[in-house]
């Protein structure tokens, strides 16, 4: 559409919105001479070009019309056809839709802004990082700051564009807009040596900026050359450049821009970055540059620009540089901002060229004078290095510093965090600092690029280790030094910045360093809690104790006692200030409340209830390192987080609550509900299984683990000693140790449950454990036999033995369906018996015949395993309670149900003896649990009644025969145990037993096996029997009676039969415990000979012997009688001599010792009774 405007329109009132393109409802003739496509004074046609709405129209002043600016959407726009947009001369540079035009003149802030109105223009708005880059690249020309229009003349700390554009960006100096002193300081220069911005009086003098949209000005007829550079060569500063858009090598490259006249592109300092930022935002891909790494890959390398010129500035990426990327560097493009990537050189990328502007040349700078002389006091340097260096090696964690606290150290005493500029300077300082790791001034920005110096000076060198930097889920900003012990080599990493370090410091030569004051104490927090240890940031109360190791749940109810609860964090700044405490703690590590939930793929959760919003775990952490770490520990050295066994004590703690917060411990557990599976059995709030039946399986403890695991449990957890006694009542059935899930195989000697959750709060170790024997025993196995069970013993985890499984009860299970119970009601069914513990008290004898009433007696206890059961699932420490057992006359104690002590538990110091103490109860405290102790019988108690199916066996009346001088008899038979020093092989022993007509004492019951097991009292040896191979390679007794009672220890016999193997096991030894175990018949034992009793003739004179086996024809008896009284009669004499003539006393012969009929057990005789297969 066109539209014919009259002269003078500008006279009129008119309403105009927008530049270039403008709002709907504005004065069209108005907009055309803004626009200038119509003059005021002549008027004219224009064509109208209609356009969609914006959400924006910017005002201005141009051609004597103001537009205004407009925010907010409108329907409808217009613009007008006519000649491009463009600057009105020479003299103004283009950016995007805008013009500008620097003044070199210095004026205030208002004189500046009265030049550009003057000139059509305001001062320069500067709405983006792009066009702030842009600008920059320009400041090389300045001399001095330069104004822009932003000012908060109006609004005081409100800061607005003069051109009315909204304040969208800035880019203030650090510490600005400080308003310093109070002076007003209302508007803002940029300052030309970094491009940020200040706030300033405005009556300060500096050179200023104008800035105009483009405009429909005539195309100029004269196009504008760039002076001094070749035809189609780009000119910017004192340099012209050739974009080369064919894909080279780096060396190919090189060679290109060498016929050219010219190298690769050097970039020497921020403006020219910024000039070729804002170029490289038009472009696409990676473009080659002059830089190239020099050195070896994985070591230190130093950057060098190919045209020789110094290295003084640096632009790197995110993350860069990394030789290990590449050893030539290209530039980024597009929106990415120019930055600089190692990069392989035989890629091919794009290219710059540049070549110097002939005509004009960058000021000549003062030559650099040498280096000063001498450092001062601690501070150390080479003769020729400009700087001075100083390392803080602090031995108490406490003083070490993280990478922010030793940059404010460094700073503090005039000096910055070491910069390390080449291979000398890097092998000096690993020299100096050997044997350590430090913080360096090298740290990301991942806002701004890549690694940057703190001291502002250029990364032209760099030592990376192996795989380094990785920067771990992004948390590793900040950058240390190691060095090996001899300082010959050293390497960088990247690491949390929150690690507390030594660190170095770098201050220039002939500089002397400040003393920084001392940093003031800590501030109290008394609103946090009566503990000075209490610390407040941002509103929120900590506690950091690094004088308690301990486990988690003891770390949580440490905070509890505080009225707190374990740390949470979540952020980057909670996790720093956490970190600055434990970072100087005494402990490695602090817990902080983190935890997993959910045994099987758990999710972490923070035991204050609160999400999940940050996380700052170690690299290759959480592992559930053995499927046993489900809690959450802080590293002291560089705050990473790491899963641990929350039962495993190894840390401090952080607690934390809100000022006023009350954290009370939560109500004591209430019993578990639920029920168990099929097959498992339950006790308290846990279920068991056990697996090891000698035709069950056995496994190593990985494998019984991982069979646990797969049934929904683990290996057992044992919390208490009922749960103990209750595992090692189940045993009974089961024909080897028996692994349970207590292990020191992630720390050694530091045990630990391997459901990860469980807390140790109960052990049982055997005598002497654990001992780890060969460095191999990492594994934890309960033993057990007759008369010792449930003890815990360290073992070699690859053993294939027996295994107790435990898992919590659970509600998600159905309860079994009901089952007769074979015992009277309130009895407890074990094996053939039943039990039952009353807890209403009696005396012993109502006791007894209470229990008598109901068909039973008090308890009987025949073995270690019924001791465990009757302890800890019967009688479970409720009450001290009688037992069956009672002291006759003769001293000895007896069972009411008749059967015989072949087990006792007695207290320390019991039986004591005491006049009138002649029953016995089981002791139900602690540190006497299930311990017996004689007392009082009129004293009432509980009481614990046992009803069973087993018969006791018959007790026999003892023979009537005779036995050799010394020996013991028992039924029909007399014994000899010969357990000195020094023990004898199997075939010694045996000879012996034989050269006084007897032998090698075979065992027909378990009777006669206690009874030979009390007479080995001073257990110097396990003890020969009579037990050997026979011809056919089975088992046989020397005195040739039958085999029909067996009792071997778990998993023997276990030697396979090798012929003319001299370690060949054909010989049967009794351990102190009964069982037996096949051996090498050559090792030292002691040794047990049994002979039948003996019967003197009717005149009285000659004896005779029985014999066990088959019969003997008369002349070998008769000559087996008058030997063995030719014997008696040597042995005699032998006595007469020692004892009357030499005076030797019986405690110094070498021989079998006379035994007598008393055991090891105070006032206790063992009863005899018979069952053999020979009588």
């Amino acid at each position: 559409m066109t539209v014919h405007c009259p002269a003078a329109c500008a006279k009129e009132d008119y309403t105009v919105y927008g530049t270039s393109v403008y709002r709907g409802d504005s004065n069209i003739c108005a907009a055309a001479i803004h626009a200038g496509v119509v003059l005021n004074e002549n008027g004219g046609d224009c064509t109208l070009l209609k356009a969609e709405g914006q959400d924006f129209y910017a005002g201005s002043t141009r051609n004597g019309i103001t537009s205004r600016q407009y925010s907010g959407d409108y329907d409808v726009s217009f613009s007008f056809a006519d000649s491009e947009l463009r600057c009105s001369g020479l003299d103004w540079y283009e950016f995007g839709d805008f013009c500008y035009k620097p003044f070199e003149d210095k004026k205030t802030w208002h004189g500046a802004q009265d030049a550009c109105r003057a000139e059509g223009a305001e001062l320069v708005s500067i709405l983006s990082m792009t066009e702030q880059t842009w600008l920059e690249s320009y400041l090389y020309m300045a001399t001095s700051d330069v104004w822009t229009g932003l000012n908060d003349l109006f609004i005081p700390g409100m800061f607005t564009w003069s051109d009315e554009h909204i304040t969208t960006f800035t880019y203030w100096a650090p510490g600005e807009p400080n308003n310093h002193d109070g002076f007003h300081e209302d508007c803002v220069e940029m300052l030309y040596e970094t491009g940020r911005w200040n706030d300033v009086a405005c009556t300060e003098l500096n050179t200023y900026m104008c800035k105009a949209p483009k405009a429909h000005y005539p195309a100029p007829s004269v196009k504008p050359t760039v002076y001094g550079c070749p035809q189609g060569w780009d000119a910017y500063g004192y340099g012209c450049y050739w974009m080369e858009e064919t894909a080279r090598t780096w060396s190919e490259a090189q060679e290109f821009c060498k016929g050219q006249k010219g190298f690769l592109l050097h970039i020497g300092d921020i403006y020219e970055q910024a000039h070729f930022t804002v170029v490289m935002s038009g472009k696409t891909g990676l473009w080659w540059i002059g830089l190239r790494a020099r050195g070896g890959v994985g070591g230190g390398v130093d950057y060098i620009w190919d045209n020789g010129s110094p290295f003084t500035f640096s632009h790197w990426d995110r993350d860069q540089p990394d030789s290990g990327d590449g050893t030539c560097v290209a530039m980024t493009s597009g929106s990415a901002g120019a930055f600089w990537d190692d990069k392989q050189c035989t890629e091919k990328y794009n290219f710059i060229c540049e070549t110097p502007r002939p005509d004009i040349h960058p000021p000549t700078k003062a030559p650099t004078p040498p280096p000063s002389h001498g450092c001062a006091d601690g501070w150390s340097a080479l003769p020729h290095f400009r700087s001075c260096y100083k390392l803080f090696h602090k031995v108490d964690w406490s003083q070490k510093k993280s990478w922010a606290g030793a940059h404010e150290d460094c700073v503090a005493r005039g000096a910055n965090l070491v910069s390390i500029h080449n291979q000398e300077e890097e092998d000096f300082l690993s020299l100096y600092t050997k044997a350590s790791s430090k913080w360096i001034g090298l740290k990301h920005n991942p806002t701004e690029g890549g690694y940057s110096w703190s001291d502002g000076t250029p990364l032209s060198h760099t030592n990376w280790g192996y795989g380094e930097p990785n920067n771990h889920e992004g948390r590793e900003e900040c950058v240390e030094m190691v060095s090996s012990t001899n300082g010959t080599v050293s390497w960088w990493n990247d690491l949390n910045c929150d690690a507390h370090l030594d660190w170095i410091c770098k201050i220039a030569k002939g500089k002397d360093p400040i003393q920084p004051p001392e940093p003031p104490p800590p501030i109290p927090a008394p609103d946090c809690g009566t503990n000075p240890g209490w610390r407040k940031n941002n509103n929120i109360c900590y506690y950091y104790n690094d004088t308690s190791v301990v486990d988690f749940y003891q770390a949580l109810m440490a905070c509890y006692a505080e009225k707190a609860l374990l740390a949470s964090i979540h952020d980057k700044n909670e996790q720093a200030y956490v970190n600055s405490m434990v970072g100087t703690g005494k402990v490695s590590a602090a817990w902080i409340g983190m935890m997993m939930f959910g045994i099987a793929n758990g999710q972490y959760m923070w035991v204050d209830g609160s999400p999940v919003t940050f996380t700052q775990w170690n690299p290759g952490e959480p592992n559930n390192a053995n499927g046993e770490e489900q809690c959450v520990q802080m590293n002291r050295h560089h705050g990473g987080w790491n899963d641990a066994n929350c039962g495993r004590a190894g840390a401090g703690f952080v607690c934390k609550k809100l000022p006023g917060d009350v954290h009370t411990p939560p109500p004591p557990t209430q019993p578990w509900e639920g029920n168990c599976p099929e097959g498992w059995l339950r006790f308290g709030s846990k279920c068991f299984m056990f697996r090891g039946k000698k035709d069950d399986i056995q496994a190593n403890w990985s494998y019984a683990r991982s069979w646990c695991k797969e049934q929904g449990g683990d290996l057992a957890v044992i919390d208490t000693q009922y749960e103990n006694d209750f595992v090692a009542s189940h045993l009974k059935d089961l024909h080897h140790p028996t692994w349970i899930g207590l292990s020191d195989l992630l720390a050694e000697n530091q045990y630990a449950w391997s459901d990860g959750v469980s807390p140790v709060k109960y052990t049982n170790w055997n005598e002497h454990e654990p001992n780890n024997v060969g460095g191999t025993e990492h594994c934890v196995a309960m033993t057990h036999n007759v008369l010792v069970s449930g003890k815990w013993n360290d073992d070699a985890c690859h053993k294939d033995y027996s295994f107790a499984c435990s898992r919590k009860k659970s509600s998600s299970v159905d309860p079994p369906p009901p089952t007769k119970n074979p015992c009277p009601a309130g009895y407890i069914s074990w094996y053939e018996n039943c039990y039952k513990l009353v807890e209403t008290p009696a005396t012993w004898d109502d006791a007894e015949a209470a229990c008598q009433k109901e068909g039973g007696h008090l308890v009987s206890i025949d073995m270690s395993y019924d001791q465990a059961f009757v302890a800890g699932v019967v009688l479970q420490g409720k009450a001290n309670a009688w037992i069956g057992l009672r002291r006759q006359e003769d001293g000895s104690y007896k069972w009411t149900d008749g059967w015989p002590v072949f087990f006792t538990q007695w207290g320390p110091g019991e039986p004591s003896n005491i006049k009138d103490e002649g029953c016995v109860s089981m002791q139900e405290q602690f540190y006497f649990h299930g311990t017996w102790n004689d007392t009082k019988c009129e004293v009432t108690k509980p009481y614990i009644c046992k009803i069973s199916t087993a018969k006791p066996p018959p007790t026999p009346a003892p023979g009537d025969g005779k036995c050799l001088p010394f020996w013991v008899p028992y039924g029909h038979h007399c014994y000899s145990v010969y357990n000195g020093p020094e023990g004898f092989s199997w075939p010694d022993a045996r000879h012996y037993c034989q050269s006084v007509r007897t032998e090698l004492a075979s065992i027909h019951s378990r009777a006669e096996l206690e009874f030979i097991r009390n007479m080995n009292y001073t257990k110097n040896h396990n003890i020969w029997i009579g037990l050997t191979r026979d011809s056919n390679f089975g088992w046989a007794w020397t005195d040739k009676t039958s085999l029909g009672f067996l009792n071997w220890a778990p998993g023997e016999p276990n030697a396979a039969f090798h012929p003319g193997d001299v370690a060949e096991e054909n010989c049967v030894e009794m351990y102190h415990d009964g069982n037996w175990n096949d051996n090498n018949c050559l090792q030292k034992r002691g040794f047990v000979c049994r002979h039948r009793q003996y019967y003197a003739t009717d005149d009285g004179k000659n004896p005779i012997f029985p014999t066990d086996g088959p019969s003997s024809n008369g002349g070998v008896i008769a000559g087996a009688i008058i030997g063995a009284i030719l014997f008696c009669c040597l042995i005699a004499g032998v006595l007469f001599y020692l004892f009357r003539v030499r005076g030797y006393k019986m405690s110094s012969l070498s021989f079998p010792t006379r035994t007598t009929s008393k055991v090891d057990v105070p006032a206790f005789t063992n009863p005899n009774f018979a069952g053999e297969s020979d009588t």
